[in-house]
């Protein structure tokens, strides 16, 4: 019997997913993962707790494991000694130690023709930064391997070998989008040997199977192979079932993003949205809108007044049936799309003497809907498969009913919410390894529509107003 194990190294948590021979979920695990915030803007996480995370879950899946695969976070900057262990924190996507004119000074020496090189305009998160600047990061020097995807330190340490997908290696602004190698001029300009860089494969090639060594640690059997995966956003592409061109949707998670697949073609880069490279074929492109904070608002709201999410849900839930006026800004951590402003923050606006926890949580969800919204217009989506049609929504952003329904009263169009939303990424990795493994794909999912209500339709197309007004004066606003 074929079973694979997705891993999926989120920005929260580690999630593992058992498939079984025709891609039903046999089992599912997951474990917490820690991120420092530092005052100067550290956004880092311990590689050693992504190690022991994937220990505790395999260990308790039920089920012979006979493949794994993995996906999960982009952009990180992560060092690796020799035999997988962590030289130093992995820098997250997220991390903002370097200011605006930092970036501007860094982006000054890179050639110009960099964005149609890597397909990217220049851009605070693209890793090559960081890396011209490793000293503001504490980083050691070249005695280590470099990594820029969660999964890869974890495939690494598995199987001795380091490789990368596609989808990642296009994120870090090193490497050539039309050749899918790493360019060695930029390479160069980073300060970086190619030596110390993990190998380009595709998203279905075996990196390696598990040493006897990595099986002890971590429960899994050795001998067995590791597949590449790909980075989270084209996991959650192909698991949303957006894998082909004019196909788009959106994620929801800690973060989000709006995304779209489209055919390839160099003469329209750099986009002014991301364009990420296909983890299989050289043909397609993703074109993705990335936001900062989503389900992260639904956690700081949590944590500040002491009330579960759930809990928050369902008082927000006594709101929906009359809702008031309060509107959420969901900038709580700057903002990368559709602007790019690395000093805006989040504020509530509208509060009256009446507006409770539930209150807030309403318009917190809102707010994310709105984020969605506006991305889905700065981006130029609305003709990539979303004007008037179905939209799919997937990512634990999206498990509460309410969201759901505000999700489709904002956009006004039906949102498709599959079976289990929140294995989306791990079904995407299986579908991209399935015939290599012998796993039919096309199990059967019950997916729930969800219509949009037209009175609050209406409601909300004026709050939209108010809300892009809001966007822009908050821009304007300089705060200490």
């Amino acid at each position: 019997m074929s079973t694979i194990l997705v891993v999926d190294v989120g920005t929260s948590g580690l999630k593992a997913v058992l498939f079984g021979p025709d891609g039903s979920i046999m089992a599912s695990a997951i474990e917490p993962i820690a991120t420092r915030h530092g005052m100067n803007g550290e956004h880092e996480q311990d590689a050693e707790g992504w190690w022991r995370a994937l220990g505790k879950v395999t260990r308790t899946l039920p089920g012979k494991v006979m493949s794994v695969a993995f996906s999960g976070s982009m952009q990180n900057l992560i060092a690796l000694h020799a035999d997988g262990r962590p030289a130093a924190p992995a820098v997250l996507y997220s991390d903002q130690r370097l200011d605006t004119g930092e970036v501007s000074a860094l982006a000054a020496k890179l050639p110009a023709d960099y964005g149609r090189r890597t397909g990217n305009k220049p851009d605070g998160a693209h890793t090559i930064l960081r890396l011209m600047a490793r000293q503001r990061y504490e980083l050691p020097g070249n005695e280590v391997f470099w990594t820029f995807g969660a999964k890869d330190a974890l495939t690494f340490r598995l199987t001795g070998r380091l490789v990368i997908d596609p989808t990642v290696a296009s994120t870090t602004g090193l490497m050539d989008f039309q050749s899918r190698r790493w360019d060695r001029e930029l390479l160069a300009i980073a300060g970086v040997d190619e030596a110390s860089l993990p190998a380009i494969k595709p998203a279905n090639s075996i990196v390696g199977l598990i040493t006897a060594a990595a099986a002890a640690e971590t429960g899994l059997p050795a001998g067995i192979p590791v597949f590449n995966g790909a980075g989270d956003a084209a996991a959650a592409t192909w698991g949303a079932m957006a894998d082909q061109p004019g196909a788009a949707y959106c994620y929801l998670g800690t973060t989000g993003w709006v995304a779209a697949t489209v055919r390839s073609d160099d003469n329209a880069l750099p986009r002014d949205i991301y364009t990420l490279a296909d983890p299989l074929r050289a043909d397609c492109a993703i074109i993705i809108s990335p936001f900062l904070t989503a389900g992260a608002a639904m956690d700081w709201l949590s944590a500040t007044t002491g009330q579960t999410i759930e809990r928050l849900c369902k008082r927000a839930a006594s709101h929906d049936e009359a809702p008031g006026k309060p509107l959420f800004l969901p900038y709580l951590g700057g903002e990368r799309a559709p602007f790019q402003d690395r000093d805006v923050r989040g504020a509530f606006l509208g509060l009256e003497q009446t507006s409770d926890a539930g209150a807030l949580a309403l318009a917190v969800m809102e707010g994310i809907a709105f984020a969605v919204r506006h991305n889905i217009e700065g981006a130029g989506l609305e003709g990539s498969g979303l004007a008037g049609a179905l939209l799919t929504a997937i990512g634990g952003g999206v498990r509460h009913p309410l969201q759901q329904q505000i999700l489709a009263d904002v956009l006004d169009r039906d949102i498709r919410i599959p079976a289990d939303s929140e294995a989306t990424t791990a079904a995407g990795i299986m579908r991209m390894v399935a015939d290599k493994v012998g796993i039919a794909a096309d199990a059967v999912s019950h997916d729930l529509i969800v219509k949009p209500r037209p009175l609050r339709v209406q409601r909300h197309a004026r709050r939209y107003q108010a809300y892009l007004y809001a966007s822009s004066m908050a821009r304007a606003v300089e705060l200490e």
